[in-house]
């Protein structure tokens, strides 16, 4: 069995959604202050041509609806960085 069950389906759903060409799904828990293994709180930095064209919040959108089961249950808190292939390129990346 995977040890990081949440950290594996953000992953596969993100992967799905949006197909993305740079995927990096952190886990942000012991930050916060949960018990060992509790995966509440996350980071993604997601790129992909899906955005294009896209405002921030429509971004975010996106990936909220690809975790939306996710979000209702035991994903506490989700900090998201959603960028084009082109931004990453430019080196408009990611604040973590």
């Amino acid at each position: 069995a995977d040890p990081r069950p949440l950290a594996g389906a953000i992953r596969a759903k993100l992967d799905a959604a949006l197909q993305p060409s740079h995927l990096q799904v952190l886990d942000e828990s012991p930050r916060h202050g949960g018990p060992p293994g509790a995966e509440t709180h996350f980071a993604v930095v997601v790129v992909s041509g899906r955005f294009a064209g896209l405002s921030p919040l429509q971004r975010h959108r996106l990936v909220h609806a690809a975790l939306s089961a996710e979000l209702a249950g035991p994903l506490h808190a989700l900090a998201i960085v959603a960028r084009t292939p082109e931004q990453a390129f430019r080196g408009v990346f990611w604040p973590f």
